[in-house]
Formats: structure tokens, sequence, C-alpha cells
């Protein structure tokens, strides 16, 4: 699907139309109009991440935007509509025209929903000329054969190989000291991942460990390393999975912990470093997901109490550089986005290895940046919208902000 690629300044005039404007008294039908385009549930709230939809909406008419959420199911391609979600003291429907840009943030529950959803998205992309705030990514081993073609990030890629069969796990294991780490190549918030670990030499035994599709923690130990293949083969089925080394990503006290970097374009259409979270998982969790259980850390005191105050920055700064590094050529390679949620791991000997990019970044882990960070976090997107909305042909930026 296109995405809309802001490539030129906005004209002085439009600037001063938009600035003479006094958006939260401009009424519904003079705002621009910027959809947030959600999976419909029969639950209350109707959707997904509701309160931060509602808070969106809220914001909208401070950046000149008339926002609503929608589902692409209900769009009437005849009337060029959709039934669009407001808040007010209750969501509540109503009809809307098409809106010339939307913000993904639509969570598909089943594989019914993810093709209406798409389907949906599709024709109103390719009838309606509906373009898209935010870009797509593929799935973890494409990702990473895109980001291993730059020699540049070479240092912060950990060795990554994409499970083919019984077969392919021995020989991982055997070229990865007897432990391996696998995850679904299209996954999400740490289901479905697992691991691996020979255990005495010569013994014949492994350790499983991960979490099943429900997110919940799983252990299993002194395992016939055959059957645990077998089962592993089992658990993965059909699915595409990528394999790594079982990297040592842990804390002191052994828990495992990751780091958050969100990044986001600005009001003026340049990358923002917005915020840097630790993850802290479980005890007893292969990973540190707030969905599993895991709960967000200032990232600088964090690193602090890990690897001590004089390294703990040296580390902020290379997740900064990683980062920078890691949206250019994503964005060489898949086209624009608005926003991107890069993971990162940090090892005891203190290096960092990149672990994978979320094109629909949750906003959980970022409360631990405080109430004013978080905020701006949060309606980042709608500064970024109005930016697009305004803009008139002309040329391409490329322009980097760190914060």
């Amino acid at each position: 699907m296109p995405v809309l690629c802001p490539d030129s300044k906005p004209s002085s005039a439009v600037l001063a139309a938009f600035s003479s404007r006094r958006a939260d008294r401009e009424p519904p039908e003079r705002l621009q109009a910027l959809g947030i385009v959600v999976c419909e549930r029969e639950t209350s709230p109707p959707f997904a991440e509701a309160s931060f939809i509602r808070r969106l909406i809220g914001a909208g008419r401070r950046y000149g935007l008339d926002v609503f959420a929608f589902s692409p199911a209900t769009w009437s391609e005849e009337r060029g509509t959709v039934r669009a979600w407001k808040w007010r003291s209750g969501w509540c429907r109503e009809e809307r025209p098409v809106p010339s840009v939307a913000y993904d943030r639509a969570w598909p529950e089943n594989a019914a929903q993810r093709r209406r959803y798409r389907l949906g998205l599709g024709c109103m992309v390719q009838s309606r000329g509906l373009r898209l705030l935010n870009g797509s990514l593929p799935g973890k081993a494409e990702v990473h054969r895109a980001l291993s073609r730059c020699p540049e990030l070479g240092r912060w890629l950990p060795p990554t190989a994409v499970y083919r069969g019984e077969a392919s796990l021995i020989d991982w294991l055997d070229r990865q000291g007897g432990a391996a780490f696998l995850k679904p190549s299209n996954g999400s918030q740490g289901r479905r991942v697992l691991s691996i670990s020979r255990e005495n030499p010569g013994s014949g035994l492994v350790s499983i460990g991960g979490r099943t599709a429900a997110n919940r923690p799983f252990r299993l130990a002194g395992v016939r390393e055959a059957e645990a293949i077998r089962r592993i083969h089992r658990w993965i089925g059909e699915r595409p999975y990528v394999m790594q080394p079982l990297l040592e990503l842990q804390a002191k006290d052994g828990t495992p912990f990751d780091l958050r970097v969100l990044m986001q374009r600005n009001g003026r259409g340049r990358w923002t470093t917005a915020g840097i979270a630790a993850r802290c998982g479980a005890s007893g969790s292969v990973t540190a997901n707030l969905h599993g259980g895991g709960s967000p850390r200032r990232a600088e005191a964090y690193l602090e109490e890990q690897f001590g105050k004089r390294r703990a920055p040296e580390l902020i700064d290379s997740l900064r550089e990683a980062a920078f590094d890691i949206v250019f050529r994503l964005e060489e390679s898949y086209g624009k986005f608005a926003e991107l949620g890069l993971d990162f791991g940090v090892d005891r000997s203190g290096r960092i290895w990149f672990l994978e990019a979320n094109a629909k970044p949750g906003r959980a882990s970022m409360a631990c940046a405080g109430g004013a960070a978080a905020a701006e976090a949060a309606e980042r997107p709608l500064a970024y919208a109005r930016y697009i909305l305004l803009r008139t042909p002309g040329r391409v930026f490329h322009e980097f902000d760190s914060m």
C-alpha cells in the first residue's frame, strides 16, 4: 500500500492561513480530517487502544485536525463514507467521508478479521486515494536481510537464520554453542517465542523455555534433545520462524531486559528520538515484553544500575546512533514512516544488539519518561499529520534531529 511521503516545505501562504486559525474553535467541516484505522470488536470499548485513540481525538483540534476512528470494513464504496467513532461522553458512531490521511492502529484478533481489514484498507487506498501516515514492515527475516546488506550495521545485528525444519535447528545448535532462540517472523508482543539449550555435555538433555500463544510463560528441563526438536517442529508448524543465538540479555539478578527506542517524525517532518525505556521482564521469562508481564523503567537510571554511571551515558549514545542508522536503512528499503519502535538488547559485556523493529509501536513503555514527555510522544503523530496535510509538491527531506 502506498504511504504518504512528505516531499516539500509548506508554502508560506498555507502556513500563514493555518497559523491565523483558532483550531480549537474551528468547526469540523473546516478542519483537516485524520482517520485512525481500527478493528472493531464486540466488547466495550469497541476497539483496542481506546484510551490512546480517545486522547488523539480530544487533542486533534489543537493541531487543526478533525480526528475520528474507523474500521475499513465499514467503508461504503457507493457513498464514499465510513462509519466513524467519536467520543462524546461515550463512544458514538456517525457517517463520515473517507479521510485523505489515515493513521493505522488496527490490531486484528484473528485471521478472518485480518483479511477484512486488509481488503477494506487496500480498496480504500486504490479507489479513494487514502494515504497512510505510517509505512509497514515485512517479517523479521526480511527486515534482517535488508539491514544486513548495509555493512555499517553489522555490529548491531545478531546472527540470524530462517528455520527450515528439524535439521536446520540441530545445525544451528551446533554452530551456536548448544543454545538458540526462536521467534515467529511475523509475531509480536513476545508470543510464541522459545529458547532451547543443551544441558550437561554428553547428557543428550535440553531445557526449553518460552511463551505460549496466550503469552503465558513455560519452561521444561531434562527433555531428550530428539524429543524436544520434534516438539518444537510441531509447535512451529507452517509458521515462518527465525533462529538467533541465545544472547545473555539479563540484568545482574538474572531477569531479562531490553530497551525500546521510540523514533518519531516531529511537526517539521524530522526524525527525533522520542524516548528510550528499559523493559524489565518477569522472573523466569525469556522476554521482557510488557504484554508478558514486564515493567518499564527509565533507561538512564536502569543502565546506571546495571553498568555504572560512566558506562550508561555511552550506551545511551550508542543506542541513539544505532536507532538513527537503522531507521535510515529501513526507509531506504521500505519507504517513509511516521514512527518506529526499535528494540535492543545489551549483554553483560555491554554490547548492544538490535532485536526487532515495530511499525505500530505501543505507548506503555514511554510512561516512565514522565508526563510531559509521554504526552508529547502520544500526540506527535498529530503534529506530523498536520505537517503532512499542509505540504505542497517540492523537494524531498532526509533530515534527522536528535532530542
